[in-house]
């Protein structure tokens, strides 16, 4: 049998601790040269995470060794796992290793979670040289070769993410850091499969400007607006938010916070219930890009409202979505009546309103340059918003619309052609006469049953060029 003994590292330092403390009486190992001593540290560091801790406070000597020594705190242990580092310790390994770039390693049963551990050491991703995430997904690559810098990140894509149905799932590839679009190096993403929405009591400031949230749909997994609107009030900076949910029905938590998003210039909502909920919740004072797609829903959304506009439209204009119409309407009214916004470009793909808030939106929105609707169950009635409002002397008062430039219509089956003609003509009539660098540049007609060909060569002869064919 052989006699020599083995130990494991963290076996192995409380031994080292015990023979540097007797160095003195037992031991040569106090003129033992500091290059030899790395080397050890570094064997035990490779072994035990939190080696570097331990080994400082066994004299003044090895303290000032090790907290002078890089190399000792390049591997930062995150997460749930034994021996994982706080955010505290998280920043002291981070400037202990300068000017050394760091592997990071997390681990984390609760996908939840994966953000608030990396978020404080996101402004200094330029020195991460690896980055290893185990526990509900596995996934290890090395940095280096991506050009990552703080200002470079800028986009976090959420994915709602039920891990019980990854049996079922495509097979795709997921990559916590990619580039945000095929071959581009100038701006990077975080993306994260999570089964629920970071808490932002758990988040540092977050400094993306494009964020995403991308419901499960029916395979996957929903939230609230409740922590929609929590999680954006940790983006400070945002700039455009994009919500592709699945319009699922059911109550909604209340009450909503008021979130106040001073930056942000795009916001794109579809396929959700929410639009009301959400429309209503955000202050938005520099918004000009709003983009609503596949809103309309055929059955009654939940909840009971009192706001002024929840009356039933005097209009009584037909309508195959009446329940989305009426939130689609009452959260831009809301949106409206608390930001101001400048908005120069409006899409609504399957999204509907009432003719009261088409008129109500139509008198507010005074920046607007583009319009764009498809799929629209709007009336000849809101058509006809778009004449010069005149008064009974016919003189005219005032233009609702004032800067719009550009109109398209796009399978909007109630509208009649005639109605078309006549809005658009006395339109730009009057304005290619009184304000030629606010009237009609580009209009797009297409996919109107009611738009005959008659109609397009009558429109024609007002609008010349300007009419798509």
């Amino acid at each position: 049998m052989s006699n020599t003994m083995t130990f494991t590292v963290p076996a192995l330092l409380p031994r080292i601790e015990l023979f540097a403390k007797l160095e003195s009486i037992i031991s040569p190992i106090s003129i033992l040269p500091p290059e030899i001593l790395i080397e050890v540290f570094t064997y035990c560091v490779a072994n035990a995470g939190l080696a570097p801790l331990t080994l400082r406070q066994v004299s003044w000597w090895w303290q000032e060794l090790v907290d002078t020594s890089p190399r000792l705190w390049q591997t930062l242990l995150l997460g749930s796992g034994s021996g994982a580092l706080s955010e505290q310790q998280a920043q002291l390994w981070m400037q202990r290793s300068r000017p050394l770039k760091c592997d990071i390693e997390l681990n984390v049963d609760d996908s939840e979670f994966i953000l608030p551990h990396i978020s404080p050491l996101l402004p200094s991703i330029d020195r991460w040289r690896s980055f290893r995430l185990t526990g509900k997904r596995d996934e290890e690559h090395v940095l280096g070769g991506l050009d990552l810098t703080p200002e470079k990140l800028t986009h976090l894509h959420l994915f709602m993410h039920d891990y019980d149905q990854d049996d079922i799932d495509d097979d795709e590839p997921r990559i916590t850091f990619t580039p945000s679009s095929p071959g581009q190096v100038f701006s990077f993403a975080v993306n994260l499969w999570v089964a629920r929405l970071p808490s932002p009591t758990l988040l540092p400031p977050l400094h993306f400007v494009h964020v995403t949230i991308a419901e499960g749909g029916l395979s996957g997994l929903h939230t609230q607006p409740k922590y929609i609107l929590e999680f954006l009030s940790a983006c400070p900076e945002l700039e455009s938010f994009f919500l592709s949910g699945w319009p699922h029905d059911g109550p909604i938590d209340y009450p909503l916070p008021i979130i106040h998003l001073p930056n942000l210039v795009t916001l794109h909502l579809k396929n959700t219930c929410f639009v009301r909920a959400l429309l209503s919740s955000l202050d938005t004072p520099r918004l000009e890009y709003l983009f609503l797609s596949h809103t309309n829903v055929d059955f009654q959304l939940h909840g009971e409202h009192h706001d002024e506009g929840d009356s039933e439209d005097e209009a009584r204009d037909f309508s195959q979505s009446p329940w989305s119409d009426k939130a689609t309407g009452m959260g831009l009214r809301k949106l409206i009546n608390r930001s101001n916004p400048p908005i120069r470009v409006l899409e609504m793909d399957f999204c509907d309103m009432r003719t009261k808030d088409f008129r109500y939106v139509f008198d507010r929105l005074t920046f607007l340059e583009d319009f764009h609707i498809v799929a629209s169950d709007m009336s000849d009635k809101v058509m006809g918003l778009l004449h010069p409002v005149k008064c009974q002397d016919g003189l005219v008062m005032h233009l609702r619309l004032p800067r719009l430039r550009r109109l398209r219509l796009t399978n909007c089956q109630r509208l009649g052609g005639k109605a078309i003609v006549d809005a658009l003509t006395e339109r730009v009539t009057w304005t290619d006469a009184t304000c030629p660098n606010f009237t009609l540049v580009d209009v797009s007609i297409a996919e109107c049953q009611g738009f005959s060909p008659w109609d397009r060569h009558l429109l024609s002869t007002s609008l010349g060029n300007r009419l798509r064919p």
